[in-house]
């Protein structure tokens, strides 16, 4: 080895990648691998430093990624580019430690949050290889109702497994896909009677680490923080942060070392990036489970209706340019992650943070990875390299998921005041087809924007979701809003109304204020029977999820006065 790759740490002089480490400072380190002398190498490094144009896909995804970064404030990142079992690409920035100034190191852990329900899938699926047919037993079959999670009011006694892997166990089972992360810790007691485990031990913890992470070496991955703080392992994770609105900066979230102790079949997990590279690479060599069984893991769900869910067993499973997605996102209260997968390219993207925001700031939950930033970079750069149309393609998506990291920020921080908007606008000049495609994100955009100028867009919008026809606690809940704010009282008892009306959700909050809501609007009307009926709803939600007596006092303090 070279004294300049000694003095550089490329440990591998024979891996073709490129590794770019950004510090906040300025400081930047290009490392190209796999260099026939130590000219070219000065010379390609020198290049790269000074030419801002006809930068390789490495640097221009850089600056992409380092943008975005920069308009959510995140603390730090660590993201890595996969190709064909390899690291092709590695960027990190920020620090894992705010207060000290600690920069992001390569074996930093982070949560991964719902990245972990990958992982409950690849269980299940071990055990439907073991023809154990699990995926269609009811889900009451297990023990349920004194494992911690509540009683299953909302639960429809037909539900199955594979109604609460596939995120349609609500509104009917196989009704409607409505992704509820913790929906899947009611599967924790499928864990105990597959592994034969008795109620005093973890069994979900005892059944993944024998399972996925002892087989595959997945060292670095532990269920949620340790129990002492004293623990050495705490040198390692980058610590949670999250905003603090009042004073607008970034804190310590020292809460949740004391919340998350333990991973559920939800979440919880935290891992490093290596660690996860050898998670990818396990489907692709069928190290755990058989190729049949991905394509079965990760085929979108059909819906009783025949229509298709973006959401498969445990994965989204969407298509983009001509190329088939598997992915899921993490969203923990101070954490954001990104695992995707193309695998008819070779390709995984994995990307880690210790704020929320990348997460919290779109609307992933309803699919369409392609809105997040970070990932459409990697589709730019990686995937669509040499595909211009799907190139094409992308430029409408980065728009939006650029306004909604805007917008983000700018109600969070009070900063890029009005850049959302002016984003929007381009974006109705250059793709005004694009509003009318059912979109939760650019409804919950416009919505929030409340510009008078967007009303025709955000009435194209409602139309394509009434097309849609299926039921959507958090947009139902954006749309009927909106047109309440602006006195359209007919449009928003629609959606009131239809949220109310649906069943078994665990989104009580949303339904029963959509019942209230309905109810109110009712009774203004003259309608009182119909409007009484819809506030009593909206009492037994509030009443059957443990509402604060004096919240329900009040809303019947309510429904009596009209």
């Amino acid at each position: 080895m070279s004294r300049l790759h000694q003095l550089l740490k490329i440990s591998h002089p024979q891996l073709q990648h490129i590794e770019k480490l950004r510090r906040p400072i300025g400081l930047s380190i290009l490392i190209y691998a796999d260099m026939r002398s130590t000219q070219t190498f000065l010379l390609i490094l020198l290049f790269a430093a000074q030419n801002s144009l006809g930068q390789p896909p490495s640097v221009a995804i850089e600056k992409q990624v380092h943008e975005i970064a920069n308009i959510l404030q995140l603390p730090g990142f660590s993201l890595a580019v996969v190709k064909d079992g390899k690291v092709v690409y590695r960027q990190m920035e920020g620090y894992s430690d705010l207060e000290k100034k600690t920069p992001v190191k390569d074996d930093d852990l982070f949560m991964i949050a719902s990245v972990t329900k990958t992982m409950t899938a690849n269980l299940i699926m071990q055990y439907e290889q073991e023809h154990k047919g699990v995926l269609d037993s009811y889900v009451l079959n297990y023990r349920y109702i004194d494992i911690g999670f509540g009683w299953p009011y909302n639960v429809d006694v037909n539900t199955r497994i594979r109604h609460f892997l596939s995120q349609t166990s609500e509104d009917g089972p196989g009704n409607s896909f409505v992704y509820n992360g913790t929906r899947f810790n009611f599967m924790y007691g499928l864990f105990e009677k597959m592994g034969g485990h008795t109620a005093d031990v973890d069994a979900y913890q005892l059944e993944l680490q024998k399972r996925v992470l002892t087989p595959l070496g997945m060292q670095h991955t532990i269920f949620g923080f340790p129990k002492s703080h004293m623990d050495t392992l705490f040198r390692h994770i980058a610590k949670p942060y999250i905003y603090d609105q009042a004073n607008k900066r970034l804190v310590e979230n020292t809460g949740n070392y004391t919340r998350w102790t333990r991973a559920f079949p939800s979440g919880g997990l935290l891992s490093t990036i290596a660690d996860l590279v050898k998670y990818t690479n396990s489907y692709d060599q069928h190290t755990l489970i058989t190729e049949a069984s991905y394509q079965k893991t990760t085929a979108p769900t059909e819906l009783n209706d025949g229509s298709l869910s973006p959401y498969a067993l445990g994965w989204f499973s969407e298509t983009f340019g001509g190329k088939t997605i598997h992915w899921h996102y993490g969203q923990a209260d101070d954490y954001a992650a990104l695992f995707i997968r193309v695998p008819e390219t070779g390709y995984t993207f994995i990307f880690l943070a210790n704020s929320n925001a990348p997460s919290e700031a779109l609307r992933l939950g309803s699919g369409q990875i392609w809105e997040s930033p970070f990932a459409a970079a990697f589709f730019r750069y990686f995937i669509f390299n040499n595909n211009t149309r799907a190139r094409q393609q992308l430029e409408s998506e980065e728009l939006i998921g650029k306004a909604l990291c805007l917008r983000y920020t700018e109600n969070r921080a009070g900063i890029y005041k009005g850049e959302a908007a002016n984003l929007i606008t381009q974006l109705a000049k250059t793709h005004p087809e694009r509003f009318k495609r059912y979109d939760p994100g650019l409804i919950y955009l416009l919505t929030d924007l409340h510009e008078p100028a967007f009303r025709p867009l955000i009435d194209q919008l409602t139309d394509a979701y009434r097309a849609n026809g299926h039921v959507q606690p958090y947009v139902m809940t954006d749309l009927a809003n909106y047109y309440l704010s602006i006195g359209m009282n007919a449009q928003a008892l629609e959606f009131y109304q239809k949220l109310a009306d649906a069943k078994g959700f665990e989104f009580w909050q949303l339904s029963a204020e959509a019942a209230r809501k309905a109810g109110k609007l009712l009774m203004k009307q003259g309608k009182t029977t119909e409007g009484r009926t819809y506030y009593w709803k909206a009492i037994n939600d509030m009443k059957l999820q443990y509402a604060d007596d004096n919240a329900i006092r009040g809303v019947i303090k309510e429904m009596n006065s009209l």
